[in-house]
């Protein structure tokens, strides 16, 4: 009688084995990108009568969006908060960490080089756009901590959390070809930066955060090199008082291709490091 009543009961679904197929994950990536725009604009708007207030507003619109888009997410996917945690803090090796480092380090020439292709002036509107980014990104001069804490704090969580912690992973758990849950996931991390000039790099970023990821599912790696990319980005922009200025050469085209490759070597040692110890599907 306990048997049959066992065998009556609905299934329990594993929440940490969402999955999410290549069409949702368009459709994951729109709520994001809605999420963080629509509710930042909404908070940021007594900034625009009185902007003292982005001292607050600004990491808070950031926030806010985030914790939206989430929590939307969640029950969209049919996984819950629980099951994100349990990867933010996962245990990884020393080494491999240390390699991820150097992983960033030597693919950021590269990623800088992609970047400069796209023009930012001769075309009109390209010229207009990139004026108009370049403004957005500057105001982050006048509110420095605020700044600080929205673009080295909370956007490498908040981002990691969301485009790795639930749009790789379900592809990666969905069982689709890790390659391919890559490349998709740092092309729609990529596209949600909403200008093709970071398109370019974070798309490549998001693809050495993406690797790191499915290779150790410790989701704090990639929080922590975020930070460290935004936070080189952030310093930059104060030293200089620019967003033009790179920390690498871009035409330096030796150093971009040696760094390249060093760094395509390097990946290949967190894969070995990692070899045969998880599975996602």
């Amino acid at each position: 009688m306990n048997e049959e009543s066992e065998a009556l009961k609905p299934e329990i679904q594993d929440k940490s084995r969402f999955k999410i197929s290549i069409g949702k994950s368009f459709a994951v990536a729109f709520i994001i990108v809605v999420c963080l725009q629509l509710i930042g604009s909404v908070v940021n708007i007594p900034s625009f009568k009185w902007e003292y207030l982005y001292h607050i507003t600004l990491p808070l619109s950031f926030l806010f969006g985030g914790i939206v888009a989430i929590f939307i997410l969640l029950p969209f996917v049919k996984t819950n908060w629980k099951s994100i945690v349990d990867h933010i803090w996962k245990p990884a090796s020393i080494g491999v960490f240390l390699l991820s480092i150097l992983f960033y380090i030597f693919t950021l020439p590269f990623a800088e080089f992609l970047a400069s292709m796209v023009p930012t002036s001769g075309i009109d509107f390209l010229e207009e756009f990139y004026n108009e980014v370049v403004k957005a990104f500057e105001m982050m001069l006048d509110y420095k901590i605020a700044g600080f804490i929205t673009v080295c704090i909370l956007a490498p969580i908040i981002e990691e959390i969301l485009f790795r912690g639930i749009l790789l992973r379900g592809l990666l758990q969905k069982g689709i070809s890790p390659i391919l849950a890559i490349i998709l996931s740092s092309f729609l991390f990529g596209l949600a930066h909403l200008n093709p000039w970071q398109f370019m790099g974070a798309g490549l970023l998001g693809a050495v955060f993406g690797f790191v990821y499915y290779r150790t599912k410790a989701l704090w790696i990639c929080i922590f090199l975020h930070a460290l990319n935004n936070s080189i980005s952030f310093i930059m922009m104060l030293k200089f008082e620019t967003m033009d200025e790179n920390v690498t050469n871009p035409n330096d085209m030796i150093s971009v291709v040696v760094c390249f490759i060093m760094a395509v070597l390097i990946g290949f040692g967190i894969y070995k490091l990692t070899k045969n110890k998880l599975t996602w599907n």
